[in-house]
Protein backbone atom coordinates (compact mmCIF):
# COMPACT_ATOMS: atom_id res chain seq x y z
CA UNK A 1 0.00 0.00 0.00
CA UNK A 2 1.23 3.31 -1.44
CA UNK A 3 1.39 5.89 1.94
CA UNK A 4 3.54 8.33 0.31
CA UNK A 5 1.00 11.44 -0.56
CA UNK A 6 -0.72 10.80 3.35
CA UNK A 7 2.76 11.11 4.63
CA UNK A 8 3.46 14.28 2.31
CA UNK A 9 -0.29 15.82 2.91
CA UNK A 10 0.44 15.23 6.92
CA UNK A 11 4.30 16.76 7.25
CA UNK A 12 2.73 19.81 5.40
CA UNK A 13 -0.24 21.73 6.40
CA UNK A 14 -2.75 18.60 6.58
CA UNK A 15 -1.15 18.41 10.49
CA UNK A 16 -2.80 22.08 11.16
CA UNK A 17 -6.56 20.53 10.07
CA UNK A 18 -5.63 17.22 12.30
CA UNK A 19 -4.96 19.85 15.05
CA UNK A 20 -7.70 21.86 14.71
CA UNK A 21 -9.87 18.82 14.95
CA UNK A 22 -8.41 17.78 17.76
CA UNK A 23 -8.64 20.91 19.54
CA UNK A 24 -12.55 21.07 19.18
CA UNK A 25 -13.05 17.37 20.04
CA UNK A 26 -10.80 17.72 23.26
CA UNK A 27 -12.79 21.09 24.13
CA UNK A 28 -16.11 19.37 23.53
CA UNK A 29 -15.21 16.20 26.00
CA UNK A 30 -13.55 18.85 28.10
CA UNK A 31 -16.82 20.80 28.89
CA UNK A 32 -19.01 17.82 29.01
CA UNK A 33 -16.54 16.15 31.76
CA UNK A 34 -16.30 13.20 29.64
CA UNK A 35 -12.53 12.66 30.56
CA UNK A 36 -12.02 8.79 28.96
CA UNK A 37 -13.34 10.95 25.89
CA UNK A 38 -10.56 13.51 26.33
CA UNK A 39 -7.90 11.03 26.77
CA UNK A 40 -9.18 9.13 23.91
CA UNK A 41 -8.71 12.30 21.92
CA UNK A 42 -5.59 13.37 23.20
CA UNK A 43 -3.94 9.70 22.59
CA UNK A 44 -5.24 9.18 18.99
CA UNK A 45 -4.08 12.80 17.77
CA UNK A 46 -0.65 11.58 19.57
CA UNK A 47 -0.82 8.06 17.85
CA UNK A 48 -1.16 9.91 14.37
CA UNK A 49 1.12 13.11 15.10
CA UNK A 50 4.16 10.47 16.10
CA UNK A 51 3.60 8.59 13.13
CA UNK A 52 3.78 11.48 10.60
CA UNK A 53 6.31 13.58 12.44
CA UNK A 54 8.32 10.95 13.97
CA UNK A 55 11.11 12.21 16.53
CA UNK A 56 10.07 15.63 16.22
CA UNK A 57 6.89 15.55 18.07
CA UNK A 58 8.58 13.74 20.81
CA UNK A 59 11.24 16.44 21.98
CA UNK A 60 8.41 18.65 22.95
CA UNK A 61 7.35 15.57 25.25
CA UNK A 62 10.93 15.43 27.06
CA UNK A 63 11.15 19.10 27.50
CA UNK A 64 8.03 19.08 29.35
CA UNK A 65 8.62 15.92 31.09
CA UNK A 66 12.57 17.67 31.86
CA UNK A 67 10.78 20.95 33.53
CA UNK A 68 9.20 18.17 36.20
CA UNK A 69 12.98 16.89 36.76
CA UNK A 70 12.12 13.43 34.57
CA UNK A 71 15.26 12.64 32.15
CA UNK A 72 13.97 10.43 29.12
CA UNK A 73 16.96 10.93 27.19
CA UNK A 74 14.00 12.52 24.44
Amino acid sequence: MNTDNLRTFLQGDGIWILTAIAVTLAIKAWRNSSWLQLFYVVGFYAVIVSMAKGQEILKPVGWFLRLFGVETGL
